[in-house]
This record gives C-alpha cells, sequence and structure tokens, in this order.
C-alpha cells in the first residue's frame, strides 16, 4: 500500500514479477482438512505447471523437492481449518495472496489446522517445529495461541496470533488483531479533545463488554472525563433496548459509547431516539464494530466511531476480490498481514531475520488495515480513524496517523 508519507515499512509493494509463490497447501498429505485454491491470477513467470512430488523431511525442516539446496524461510500457518472453516479459509487465501506478491521462491507456507483448543493448537505446533517453521501465524482464539505459544517457545520461534487478549501476548508472542484497549483510548481520546466531559456506557454483558468497561474507565480517568453510568445487559433486542431507556430516563451525558453491533445496536439506537434523546446534544459512539453496520441505521446517523484506516482496507479487499471473485472477511486481513510481514523481515537474511527486535520495529509497519507495530509485550498498536456515521456512508473526522509518535524517526 502506498505510504509515502509514512516512516513505517511497508508491507505491500509492486509483484515481484519473477516470484514463484510456493503453497504447500498441495503437498501435506498429512493435513486433515485441505485449505482452498491459491489465488486465480495469471500464473507468474517461471511458476511450475506440474504438481511436484511430495516433500520430505530434511535437516532443516519439511521439504518439497524442488526446493531442495535453497534456504528455505517456512511459515508455519495454524489456521481453524475444522472449527471456522470460513474464517481459516479467508485467512489461507490472504496469505496465498501476500506470497503472491511479495513472497520469492524461497518462501513456503505449511499451513495446520490448529484444532478447537489449546491441547490440539499445541499438538500442530510441535508438528510445525518438526516441520521446521521459522515461525508461526495463528491460531485465532485466545486458547490456540497460548498452546502454540507453548511448543514455540522451546526453539525460540515467534507466533504472530490473532487473539485480542492482551494476557497472552509477550516473550516472543505477537498479536495482530483488533484490540478494544487501543480502540477505547483513541475514542475516548478524540471525544475529550471534542469537549465532551461526561459519557455512559452500552455493552454487552460478556468478556467484550467488561474489557470496554474497564478500558473506558482508565481511559476516562486518565483524559478527565466522567462516567455517568454504565449498563450492561444482556445480549438480546429487548434487554439492549431496556438498558438504553434506562440511560435515556437519567441525567443526559454528552456521549455514549455502544459497544455493540447488529440488532442490539439497532435496538439501541431506536430504543434511544424513541426516549427523546437528542443526539445533537448527546454524541454516540462506537468500536470498530460499527462499521458497515451503523451506516445502515439512521438512529445512528451523526454518530462517532473508531475504525482502521479506511483507505487501506478498501485497497486489500479490492486486490482480494480480484484474486479470488468474493469479498473477505473481517479477518482476512490478518493473514495477509502477518505472512507480508514474514517476506518482509526474511528478505535479504532469510530466517535469520525474523527476530524480536525486526518484529518489534518502533517505525511499526503500514498493512492492509493502516499502521500498526508491536510492543514487547506483544500487543498491537495501531493507528486509527475517527469516522463519522451518515445516512449509507461515512465520513473521515480525523484519519489515521501516517506515523507513530515517539518511533525513533
Amino acid at each position: 500500500m502506498a505510504v509515502a508519507k509514512s516512516s513505517a515499512r511497508p508491507l505491500a509493494a509492486p509483484s515481484l514479477k519473477t516470484t514463484v509463490a510456493i503453497s504447500f497447501a498441495a503437498l501435506m498429505a498429512a493435513c486433515a482438512t485441505a485449505p482452498g485454491p491459491g489465488p486465480s491470477v495469471p500464473p507468474l513467470t517461471g511458476t511450475p505447471t506440474t504438481t511436484p512430488d511430495l516433500p520430505v523431511q530434511t535437516a532443516d525442516g519439511v521439504t518439497p523437492p524442488f526446493m531442495r539446496g535453497r534456504d528455505i524461510v517456512r511459515v508455519g500457518l495454524l489456521l481453524p481449518f475444522s472449527l471456522r472453516p470460513q474464517d481459516a479459509a479467508a485467512l489461507y487465501n490472504a496469505a496465498e495472496l501476500a506470497l503472491f506478491e511479495l513472497g520469492n521462491e524461497n518462501t513456503l507456507l505449511i499451513p495446520r489446522d490448529a484444532g478447537s483448543n489449546e491441547a490440539s493448537a499445541n499438538a500442530a505446533a510441535r508438528a510445525l517445529m518438526t516441520d521446521g517453521a521459522d515461525i508461526i501465524i495463528g491460531p485465532v482464539l485466545r486458547e490456540g495461541v497460548a498452546g502454540a505459544a507453548n511448543a514455540a517457545s522451546r526453539q525460540n520461534v515467534p507466533v504472530i496470533g490473532f487473539s485480542s487478549d492482551r494476557t497472552i501476548g509477550g516473550n516472543g508472542v505477537y498479536l495482530l488483531s483488533f484490540q478494544l484497549e487501543d480502540e477505547v483510548s483513541r475514542l475516548v481520546s478524540y471525544a475529550a479533545s471534542q469537549n465532551i466531559r461526561s459519557i455512559a456506557l452500552l455493552a454487552p454483558a460478556n468478556e467484550y463488554g467488561r474489557r470496554v468497561e474497564s478500558a473506558l474507565r482508565a481511559e476516562a480517568q486518565a483524559r478527565g472525563v466522567t462516567i455517568t453510568t454504565s449498563q450492561l445487559y444482556n445480549r438480546t433486542d429487548a434487554d439492549a433496548g431496556a438498558a438504553a431507556r434506562a440511560i435515556a430516563a437519567g441525567a443526559r451525558p454528552q456521549g455514549i459509547i455502544i459497544a455493540d453491533s447488529g440488532a442490539p445496536l439497532r435496538a439501541i439506537g431506536t430504543a434511544l431516539v424513541q426516549a427523546g434523546l437528542d443526539t445533537r446534544q448527546t454524541r454516540l459512539m462506537g468500536t470498530s464494530v460499527w462499521a458497515g453496520e451503523a451506516e445502515r441505521e439512521p438512529s445512528l446517523a451523526g454518530g462517532w466511531y473508531v475504525a482502521p484506516d479506511p483507505g487501506a482496507r478498501v485497497e486489500f479487499e479490492n486486490r482480494y476480490r480480484t484474486a479470488f471473485g468474493e469479498s473477505p472477511t473481517r479477518l482476512a486481513s490478518l493473514g495477509y498481514d502477518a505472512v507480508a510481514l514474514a517476506t518482509l523481515l526474511s528478505r535479504d537474511r532469510g530466517a535469520d531475520g525474523i527476530t524480536r527486535g525486526a518484529i518489534e520495529n518502533r517505525e511499526g509497519f503500514a498493512g492492509s488495515d493502516g499502521l500498526f507495530r508491536f510492543g514487547a509485550n506483544g500487543a498491537i498498536e495501531r493507528g486509527l480513524a475517527i469516522m463519522e456515521v451518515r445516512q449509507n456512508s461515512n465520513n473521515v473526522l480525523e484519519a489515521a496517523p501516517r506515523r507513530f509518535r515517539n518511533s525513533g524517526t
């Protein structure tokens, strides 16, 4: 992606004309669930047109016969093929797309099913260690990342998981995800800059809602913002609407954060308007789950929500749609960026380039959802935009940053 004014290292770049994108999926006889086919793009110059022989195990790891003698960078993919096949297929497609666009003839993707729990992910990760993986990408679930990390740490192999739970990051485990804490911080910071000093919260009574509440209280205290009330509800239309009416019946705050999507979000918006809430006086706000939904709900018009760089996302979606003839899932971009990062770091030094220091580059990277970087604790920091809801559209109120503060540049 074009990031002309950013100091971050771009993950996307013009395709290499001589790239040979090697997918291991067709070679993995032991893979229980075979991923979908690769991108439907014209073959690149030099790409083999016949199916190669099955791979063999060498001292360095699993090696297709046609890759013998090369300094192979083995990228393990732990994806939920059996548990969440749609997400797994999209993540795998995006990983292959990154390989076609950015990889080289020495990069090998090795997909395995992460299973449904910590034990299955640990077993799959140990198998990837036997395969010679230089980095593990995935799994999606918290338990899976923890299981993979336990296996990978024994050989000092970094893991880039897709969980948003910060408690499992660190010590070589990185979380390429959309983390609530960053979103809440960005939203409250912007609200405070617009002189919003009192905020109420509507959120589901589950782990997501409790994390939003905890992050909101911490950020509000830091910004001098008062939390007037916090309503956590069972995630049904009736309970969500009742919680909204309870807030509307009390002292009106300057802002209300609605940390929900789908039918409960629509029920809350309708209930607030029917209760007489003036959205010109009380600003409705949301997390990134509003994206693509709030614009279809008239009661939320004029509201604000936080989101990754929308321009970067559109570019990725267009390229994915061209390659596969369908739109990517929300998580697909994570698969692209993780593989793109592995190929970027290994471009000059092979597997030796994939180090913690390189992954924790303070300048960050320009990915499919905009700017991001990892801390030593494994948490991701993203450059986030503030969006305004319009009927059937949106508007960027404050663009995502093009570079991080304190990046050392």
